[in-house]
């Protein structure tokens, strides 16, 4: 019996395997199963776990079960899941609730969602995970040292998990998003793109560093760094005249509006 099986093994899934492995838990103790592609395969030959010929297999080996493959091949998967009765389900799939899982994985005690980002893939992610009901405190400790694996994570109920889906589910796109185009701008006032792109990755980098280490908040940042008739406020007037912060709230709003409606596919 395995203690952890996970139904897909794409980049999420191999992100949390390899963090599980790298916090101490034993390759002998994780399986995966994979679609009709190679990627399970290559996960077991990269990281020594077992890789299950089938979805059934794995479901009868396995005591926690990670839900990593596209939603999708939920109901390919939902095929062979009628029989399982494993303690918990822990659902990465994006716009896919609870009760639908529910309606995929009768038999299974506990079913948790969960909202991973992107920076998940070099342990940096923060993941937001909400029960369908109640968790012991050896089930959440279970659920939590999956997520940890990724980064940190907190819980939140169920209704609030488009809007972390909005914010930092898709937030890293945000971010690249507004590093290409510092990357743009800078070619356009004398830069190299590699010389470009050096200067505001590591520009972007030691900010959300500073960000996250000090007391201070972002806008109080803004101001610290911001000399009064200074070149920073007279980029930051350019942000404002083209109400940058209402575009972003914007963003955020029509990004969980599609999470909700993604959620009634």
């Amino acid at each position: 019996m395995k203690k952890y099986g996970f139904i897909g093994a794409g980049k999420m899934g191999g992100a949390i395997v390899r963090g599980l492995i790298a916090h101490s838990v034993t390759p002998g103790d994780v399986a995966c199963v994979s679609g009709n592609d190679d990627t399970g395969k290559n996960l077991a030959a990269q990281t020594g776990i077992s890789c299950f010929e089938s979805t059934a297999e794995l479901l009868e080996n396995s005591q926690v079960v990670v839900l990593a493959c596209k939603p999708q091949q939920l109901a390919e998967v939902a095929k062979s899941a009628a029989k399982a009765r494993n303690k918990i389900l822990i659902s990465i799939l994006a716009g896919t609730s609870t009760k639908r899982l529910r309606q995929c994985f009768a038999n299974i005690d506990k079913i948790v969602r969960v909202m991973p980002n992107m920076p998940a893939q070099i342990g940096q992610g923060i993941s937001c995970y909400a029960p369908e009901k109640p968790l012991s405190d050896a089930e959440k400790a279970a659920v939590e040292s999956v997520l940890g694996a990724i980064g940190e994570f907190m819980e939140v109920p169920e209704s609030r998990l488009d809007a972390v889906t909005a914010l930092s589910g898709s937030g890293p796109g945000y971010i690249f998003e507004f590093a290409a185009a510092m990357v743009e701008g800078a070619k356009e006032i004398g830069f190299t793109e590699e010389e470009a792109v050096k200067l505001v990755n590591k520009t972007m980098l030691g900010s959300a560093m500073l960000l996250a280490q000090s007391p201070l908040t972002a806008d109080e940042l803004c101001t610290a760094v911001s000399s009064p008739g200074g070149t920073t406020l007279a980029g930051l007037q350019e942000f404002k005249n083209a109400n940058f912060r209402e575009t972003v709230s914007k963003a955020l709003k029509a990004a969980q509006k599609r999470s909700q409606e993604l959620s009634k596919l």
